[in-house]
């Protein structure tokens, strides 16, 4: 299957999780039926950024035919480029604006930030540098976390003020673009081998942006014992495991 293909496919795996995560939103009693409830957060949290660490930033170090000054340039670039234009989104929303206004606000932030996701499962799956095993296991993660964050998008547009109905298809054109970023992935892994180590590091740094507001957050509030949490450690230990077995 060639790399487009593949980033594509990478794309709809990710993209179609968030959809069936908002799907219970659909139902009135999401309160009280939540299939994703016994998924943790902490755990999905640990296994995005080690897959994003040791299966994207990692293969792209381990290039020796790249300097790691462009690898680490790239790295910062993919953290800081999503991080801060997901904030300067969130952060123009003025009281006055009408709710179908600030919804397409939202819809906007939350598409940006599904973006670096399907980037790093295309990116991850596509690559010649990465075994299709160690692809699949970014995939993986980024499957686990979108289940619950599907019905959280979802629940959030439920609460500026959307129907159950707009609500789910809110999260769902999110979903949609993970299928961008996917193919977007596949395509530029496919376009010249010597640029591939920076794709992978971007890639791995917007996936590490996601998480970083939840990490942040909970370093803050724990006074940085949330890293020696059980569940964090277990995700973490979880994506290593995965890859030891798939060698």
């Amino acid at each position: 299957m060639g790399t487009m293909l593949m980033g594509l496919f990478a794309g709809l795996v990710t993209g179609l999780s968030t959809m069936l995560g908002a799907l219970p939103i659909l139902k009135k009693e999401t309160n009280t039926w939540n299939p994703w409830r016994s998924l943790n957060l902490d755990f999905a949290i640990g296994m995005m950024l080690a897959a994003a660490a040791f299966n994207l930033i990692g293969p792209a170090y381990s290039s020796r035919s790249h300097g790691a000054l462009g690898v680490s340039i790239a790295l910062v670039l993919g953290v800081v480029s999503i991080y801060g234009i997901s904030h300067l989104i969130h952060s123009f929303s003025p009281a006055e604006w009408s709710l179908h206004r600030r919804a397409w606000l939202f819809v906007t932030a939350m598409m940006l930030h599904n973006l670096p996701e399907g980037l790093a499962s295309g990116a991850a799956l596509s690559a010649d540098s990465i075994s299709q095993a160690n692809g699949w296991t970014v995939v993986g993660a980024i499957v686990f976390q979108n289940f619950p964050e599907g019905l959280a998008t979802a629940a959030a547009f439920l609460s500026i003020g959307l129907s159950r109905k707009a609500s789910f298809f809110g999260a769902a054109l999110t979903g949609v673009m993970e299928i961008v970023g996917g193919t977007a992935g596949g395509i530029f892994a496919s376009l010249t081998s010597s640029t591939l180590p920076y794709i992978l590091a971007f890639a791995g740094g917007a996936m590490i942006s996601v998480t970083l507001e939840e990490v942040f957050a909970k370093l803050k509030e724990t006074h940085m014992k949330y890293l020696l949490q059980k569940e964090f450690l277990l995700g973490a230990f979880s994506v290593i495991l995965m890859n030891w077995i798939v060698m």
